[in-house]
């Protein structure tokens, strides 16, 4: 990919990164959401955990950004925004992104990491 060193922030609370539209925090975020913690080209999501509603690209992001525990997103709020693609900047319902069988944002196209699919349970209420 395109990204330089220059391109990557890490943000803490309460700073956001002023690239997204919705509040994103992480650990050396690039601009399609890659983190230091996922780096390959599919990993272009972040996720909305319900403790703080604030996006993240990954778990070990919020334990490292975040004063709190982490939280899933609740069941009950799973038609809310919940995901955003890194790549087209579309925000997703919990149940949007979990109904992707395709592991592809429906808005561009753009693939998602389908190894996600292992710790859902992380991000989403079961």
């Amino acid at each position: 990919m395109g990204t330089t060193p220059t391109d990557r922030r890490t943000t803490t609370a309460p700073a956001t990164d002023d690239r997204f539209a919705v509040p994103l925090r992480g650990v050396a975020v690039d601009s399609e959401t890659r983190c230091a913690h996922w780096d390959d080209p599919v990993d272009v999501i972040a996720l909305r955990f319900g403790c703080c509603a604030t996006y993240y690209p990954c778990d070990a992001c919020h334990d490292t950004a975040a004063d709190h525990p982490a939280e899933p997103w609740p069941r009950d709020r799973f038609d809310e925004p919940a995901v955003l693609c890194g790549v087209c900047g579309a925000t997703l319902s919990a149940r949007e992104y979990l109904d992707c069988d395709d592991d592809a944002c429906p808005r561009c196209g753009a693939d998602f990491n389908p190894g996600c699919r292992e710790h859902r349970d992380r991000y989403f209420e079961a």
